[in-house]
């Protein structure tokens, strides 16, 4: 079994104070990293970056100790957060040309900066975050670092790479439907979704103002705890060397509709083998049937209450171009605007009932299991078709955005590869659970032992058996 170990951002924390490294060190290396996959970025902040570096490090060097939670350490943020005197695209060419620059940094980013982060980048998207796929329209391909020739996920396909490329050990993302938790899981990372009220979405253009919540992916659980702590305004609440919950006499349940249908094979075999190494270490796992997820079609149906929101901030701004939007996420926002009122108040109806019934269900159980996407990452041909594209579009986000319709948070961990590509396992907690979650998250993946490739610079995980 693997053992409890630092963070990355404590090892650099750790670092930083005892004056092994400096950040304008840290941030050279990231802007070094950056530059080797620029299609990741649509704004890098060199100078910015190092003038603060310069700041932590005058502080260190004059005794003052550091400044934040994140002092020093460079952190990367997705192109739909507002940066002060910007346009914030969001991925889409329309907003990039066409809106206003931001008054102010959205609420993540002021809490990022009031914590010391070094904010190197901003972090290329699928268009207004609607692509589970993560292919940029208009440039060129973004691939999975795992393997050039598969998809990253998406929406926050380039907070993914940011990370997997080395530049950051952490990147800020959104989650709507599993924007965060399916580009962790196809790339090798962990990735964290938070309980929407946990953290304020204000300054993001939104794509659902019901369903987004704010991610993030990192390289490791602790990791994402930390930088979840800064922008929840919550102290940290364990130190490095804390003994982690024990696996044995943990309560999980395992769905066994809708989230098991269709998986790949090797899907299949490696979330069995998590579960047999969890049983293994005594925790108690609970096949269930839980009807509620049977519903969640039903709330997407006609594109569901999300396009009608997008539809309408768009339109409310003057940016429902046809000719401006990619014709892909274009088709969708068109059934927002065809949706009556009565059908959405319907949508929104169903998914609160079904918020409150599977809460009724699953209080027993300390988090569910469910494998995090049904299939390993596709090849980017695949999906080069308008029938590929949304094939497998929808199948990506079939599991995932069960944590964002029941209003829960959840949790990808990478815990098997096959062929080199990463299988991830999903723990979803119970409603406004999240730092129990992250308790549990912090002991299962405990249970893996990461791998990666420093010739190719590629991340991976092994099963520890």
């Amino acid at each position: 079994m693997a053992q409890n170990t630092r963070s990355l951002i404590e090892d650099l924390e750790t670092r930083l104070s005892a004056g092994e490294i400096s950040s304008g060190a840290l941030v050279e290396a990231a802007l070094t990293a950056a530059g080797t996959q620029d299609v990741a970025f649509t704004r890098i902040y060199a100078e910015a970056a190092r003038a603060d570096a310069a700041v932590v490090d005058t502080r260190h060097a004059c005794g003052l100790g550091r400044s934040g939670a994140l002092a020093g350490i460079p952190i990367t943020i997705k192109d739909n957060m507002d940066v002060a005197g910007e346009p914030t695209a969001a991925g889409s060419s329309v907003l990039a040309n066409g809106a206003p620059s931001a008054a102010a940094d959205a609420f993540v980013v002021r809490r990022l900066r009031e914590a010391g982060a070094i904010i190197l980048g901003k972090t290329a998207m699928a268009e207004l975050a609607m692509s589970s796929v993560g292919l940029i329209a208009g440039t060129a391909s973004l691939p999975n670092p795992l393997d050039h020739e598969r998809v990253p996920g998406g929406s926050s396909c380039g907070a993914v790479v940011s990370v997997a490329m080395g530049a950051v050990p952490a990147a800020l993302g959104t989650d709507t439907g599993g924007s965060v938790q399916i580009p962790a899981a196809l790339c090798g990372l962990v990735g964290f979704k938070a309980t929407a009220a946990q953290i304020s979405c204000e300054g993001v253009v939104p794509l659902s103002r019901h369903l987004d919540s704010i991610g993030t992916i990192a390289t490791s659980v602790r990791c994402c705890r930390i930088v979840h702590e800064v922008l929840a305004r919550k102290p940290r609440i364990h130190s490095p060397d804390a003994a982690l919950r024990p696996i044995r006499g943990l309560r999980l349940a395992v769905p066994q509709n809708y989230v098991l249908d269709d998986l790949e094979p090797p899907v299949a075999a490696g979330f069995e083998r998590a579960l047999r190494l969890l049983s293994e270490q005594g925790a108690i796992l609970q096949e269930i049937n839980l009807r509620e997820l049977d519903r969640i079609p039903d709330v997407y149906q006609g594109g569901g209450f999300s396009m009608a929101e997008i539809y309408a901030w768009l339109r409310a701004r003057g940016f429902l171009e046809p000719s401006h939007i990619a014709a892909r996420a274009f088709s969708r926002i068109e059934q927002g605007g065809v949706l009556l009122a009565s059908d959405m108040l319907d949508r929104l109806s169903l998914r609160s009932s079904l918020v409150e019934s599977a809460e009724q269900q699953t209080r027993w159980w300390d988090a569910m299991l469910m494998p995090t996407c049904p299939i390993l990452p596709p090849l980017i041909s695949a999906v080069a078709s308008n029938d590929g594209y949304n094939h497998y579009n929808m199948l990506l986000m079939r599991n995932t955005r069960v944590a964002n319709v029941l209003d829960r948070c959840a949790v990808t961990l990478p815990v098997d590869c096959y062929g080199g590509l990463s299988i991830g396992l999903t723990l979803m907690g119970n409603p406004r659970c999240d730092d129990a979650l992250f308790d549990i998250a912090e002991a299962v993946e405990n249970l893996f032992e990461p791998v990666s490739s420093k010739a190719s610079g590629r991340h991976g995980y092994k099963t520890v058996r």
